[in-house]
Parts: structure tokens; C-alpha cells; sequence
């Protein structure tokens, strides 16, 4: 990934938050010679200093199978972003642009056929998700849960590098920065985000 130094975010523990928090994941490999991509909630965890994603595929997915072949993959976390209209800017020699999150981790993936696998990891997304599912999950009739089960392949991606792009304009001039916060602050989900992210990290006040 592109990152221009003042874009860069390196410190492990804000990029762990940002993949917690936005879990619907991007995954890229390989397969049959060219990039193959399948979009997917995942769980990223802190295991004894290193950082897992764990999730999973549907069985008619071909991705797993390549995965077995070439493990090496990227997944790509989107945090928030939004549009940056240039009438934000005190110069109006300015063109609009986009603010935004990302997350890009790299490693190898180990695709896991074992029920328990499967049950624990998907156990843990309704714990991430809707913990209160999980009584009607276990009651769910035992042959269909079986044939649920294997309908889906586990895997997990052991994170061998971390990559962090915030642009969120950090680098424009200072008298540019009270019409950007304020118009941030009473946009919409994803312009709050980035105001709450601006603040935590010392561009605002």
C-alpha cells in the first residue's frame, strides 16, 4: 500500500482496534494465476504478541483450495472515510478528495476442516456480534447443524506485516482546520468517526 509518511500509523494496538471494530474484511490471494478476493466478517486477535484473523469460507468457495496450494494472503480493513468537498479549505485553489482508514495485514493462511474449528470460530463472531444468539445457536436441530457445518471451511491468517494508512488530512495548513473539524463533527457516521480519530490522535483540539 501507498503510505506517504504523515498518512502512516504503525503502532500494532490502534491497528488491531481499527480491525476489531471494522471486522468485514477483504480477503486477497491468488488463484489460477491472478488475484482472487472474497468478502468476509473476520476476528482479529492479539495471540501471545502475535496478531490472528480468524474466519471462514463457504465450501463452494474455490478460495480455501487455493489458499491450501499458495497460503500467502492479504486482508484489507476499511475503517471510516468520506468525501472532502474543497469549499472546506480557506484557498480556493483546491480540489476535493477523500479521507479515510486503512488496515492492510499480510501473512500466510491455514485453512482448518475440524468441527471444533468451525465451532469456535463461530462462536466467537457471535460473541463479537450478538452474544445473545448464542443459547438458539446451540439448540439449532443437530443434523442440520451438521450439514451447516460442513458447508463452511475455518481458516486463520497469522499477521507477518502490518500496515496503517489515516489520511485524514492531518497535513493541511492550520487555519483550514476549524471549518474541517466542525464539518466533520455534525456529519454523519463515518465524518464523526474520522472527527473522534482526529482528536484521540493530537491533528485537533
Amino acid at each position: 500500500m501507498y503510505i506517504p509518511r504523515h498518512f502512516s500509523q504503525d503502532d500494532p494496538a490502534i491497528l488491531l482496534e481499527v480491525m476489531q471494530r471494522h471486522n468485514f474484511a477483504t480477503l486477497v490471494s491468488t488463484h489460477d494465476g491472478g488475484p482472487f478476493a472474497t468478502h468476509l466478517p473476520v476476528l482479529a486477535r492479539l495471540d501471545d504478541g502475535v496478531i490472528r484473523i480468524a474466519g471462514h469460507f463457504a465450501r463452494a468457495n474455490p478460495h480455501w483450495k487455493a489458499l491450501e496450494t499458495d497460503p500467502h494472503a492479504l486482508a484489507i480493513f476499511h475503517g471510516p472515510h468520506t468525501y472532502i468537498s474543497p469549499t472546506l479549505y480557506q484557498s480556493k485553489n483546491r480540489v476535493p478528495t477523500w479521507n479515510y482508514i486503512a488496515v492492510h495485514a499480510t501473512g500466510c493462511v491455514t485453512v482448518d476442516h475440524t468441527a471444533d474449528a468451525k465451532i469456535g470460530m463461530l462462536s466467537n463472531l457471535i460473541a463479537h456480534h450478538e452474544p445473545a444468539y448464542q443459547d438458539q445457536f446451540d439448540g439449532i436441530d443437530s443434523s442440520l447443524r451438521d450439514g451447516l457445518l460442513n458447508a463452511i471451511v475455518a481458516f486463520e491468517l497469522v499477521v507477518e506485516k502490518l500496515e496503517g494508512k489515516f489520511k485524514l488530512g492531518q497535513h493541511r495548513l492550520a487555519e483550514d482546520k476549524p471549518e474541517m473539524q466542525a464539518w466533520h463533527e455534525q456529519g454523519g457516521e463515518n465524518e464523526q468517526a474520522i472527527a473522534v480519530w482526529m482528536k484521540r490522535l493530537g491533528y485537533w483540539a
